[in-house]
């Protein structure tokens, strides 16, 4: 960010007479834009909740961390469950904006299903930190309700999907079993991972995880039987 200050330099004329010009002067700021700074905060906590858990880190921890005061993690934030629940959403839309993309190409139910494994497998690998926060710290209190909308909003996403002439709460409930393969195969991955000491991943791992519970699901979707 820049700064314009002026300066007022005089100069020395005939006689006692003097002029003043006046010369701009420019001061770089280098500290993070707001909005830079939000998302470098955001950055922060994920990885301090990731490790510590909701209960066990404190704002002190995250401020400490990024750099910052306390009062200056209060600014943007009201307080740590504000902070935990928008990186909940955060996660959430970037998933729900990545599978939306991802289907809108996908010409058949099966590769709309296949698509879609391999969208969420991508984020669960690349973004460890916030599906662990998801997934593997207990949800209690004020954040209870956070991964069950979480899971409710893909359920929703995944029922226009099933190409079945079923009931709607038939379909619904399909979709419901679809995100809980999928939730499930995710868990036990980073928990396998954590017991590993997470290690670097294979560059196809997202895709093998994909390609196995995609295959799970799709065999129990072609098996169900009408209305």
């Amino acid at each position: 960010m820049i700064y314009p200050f002026v300066s007022r330099v005089f100069c020395k004329t005939s006689g006692a007479n003097r002029s003043a010009s006046v010369v701009p002067m420019v001061i770089t700021d280098d500290r993070p834009a707001h909005g830079e700074r939000r998302e470098l905060l955001l950055g922060v906590a994920k990885k301090i909740f990731a490790e510590r858990g909701f209960q066990s880190a404190t704002m002190d921890d995250i401020a400490r961390e990024a750099g910052f005061t306390k009062p200056i993690l209060y600014q943007y934030f009201e307080s740590k469950t504000d902070l935990y629940h928008e990186i909940v959403a955060e996660t959430a839309r970037t998933l729900i904006d990545k599978l939306a993309n991802a289907v809108a190409v996908a010409e058949t139910p099966r590769a709309k299903i296949e698509v879609a494994f391999r969208v969420y497998f991508d984020m669960v690998v690349d973004e460890t930190d916030a599906f662990r926060i998801l997934f593997i710290h207990s949800h209690e209190g004020s954040t209870a309700g956070d991964l069950r909308n979480v899971e409710l909003t893909l359920v929703s996403f995944l029922e226009p999907f099933i190409d079945i002439s079923i009931s709607k709460e038939h379909r619904r409930q399909l979709a419901a079993g679809v995100v809980g393969i999928a939730e499930g195969a995710a868990v036990v991955w980073l928990v396998q991972q954590e017991a590993k000491g997470w290690p670097p991943v294979n560059p196809e791992e997202a895709s093998l995880l994909a390609s196995r519970i995609a295959t799970l699901a799709w065999g129990g979707l072609r098996a169900v039987q009408r209305d």
